[in-house]
């Protein structure tokens, strides 16, 4: 479903020039949940930004569904950490859900089907007529999610959607994406700082180096597909996954230093 080759990333001014992204190639196969972690500033937003066609890689491929991306493509979405920059203040959650359904020319009676839907999807059937600035963090964020999800997205991209909220809240929404994904048979890469989140959430962990960035290790999640805060993250299995991938993350620190 989405192939990156190869992608690099270099920024350029007219005294120097920064390689943010060296090497990068992984797969994700149709309806796969993997999570994407690695050192703070190893460029997993500026991959991001390349796969969802919002910025043009230095060289280096993505492709959707064997379709290069060459900007943004139809069948994907994105969900931003700064859900309050996402969202139009002056839009009523259902404005701010439509406005994207409106840029694909569907009818008025479908666009309000899939705002019904995705509201309900995320728990705020009620507040369709409500402003986000009325809206607490949390909610906020679901109206961003519901947002993605009402665009059909065969893909959806996450880019640290819940490091703004808080723990009990960072909970909940965790357990929705994961009913979603299950609902909605969606491909989803999601890019996270947390390491517990991304065992929690994922089918697959993609650990990325210090910048410039390759993909240092890819570790298969083998938890139960069913799972849940309590039950999950006591079970020694997850432990050890958060061990692994915590030593991938210090490596990559350390070699980065040495490397300095």
């Amino acid at each position: 479903m989405l192939e990156v080759t190869g992608l690099q990333k270099i920024y350029r001014d007219r005294e120097r020039e920064v390689e943010a992204v060296r090497d990068l190639t992984f797969q994700l196969t149709e309806g796969e949940l993997a999570c994407l972690v690695g050192p703070s500033g190893c460029g997993k937003t500026t991959l991001l930004k390349c796969i969802a066609g919002l910025m043009e890689p230095t060289s280096g491929t993505v492709e959707l569904a064997g379709r290069s991306v060459t900007g943004p493509p139809p069948d994907m979405a994105v969900v931003f950490q700064e859900y309050g920059r996402s969202l139009f203040p002056w839009l009523t959650v259902q404005g701010n859900i439509e406005l994207p359904l409106k840029e694909k020319k569907l009818p008025k009676k479908r666009r309000g089907e899939l705002v019904a839907e995705s509201l309900e999807a995320v728990g705020l059937s009620g507040s369709a007529r409500a402003y986000p600035w009325q809206l607490s963090g949390g909610m906020q964020q679901r109206v961003a999610i519901a947002r993605a999800i009402a665009y059909e997205p065969r893909v959806l991209l996450m880019d640290e959607p819940f490091a703004a909220v808080d723990a009990q809240t960072r909970a909940d929404l965790e357990d929705l994406i994961r009913d979603l994904w299950n609902r909605f048979d969606m491909t989803v890469l999601f890019v996270t700082h947390d390491i517990d989140e991304a065992v929690y959430l994922g089918q697959r962990v993609l650990v990325l180096s210090s910048s410039p960035t390759v993909v240092q290790d890819d570790v298969s999640i083998n938890l139960p597909s069913v799972r849940d805060q309590l039950t999950t993250r006591s079970d020694a299995r997850f432990t050890e996954l958060r061990t692994r991938i915590y030593s991938e993350i210090q490596n990559a620190k350390h070699t980065s230093a040495a490397a300095k």
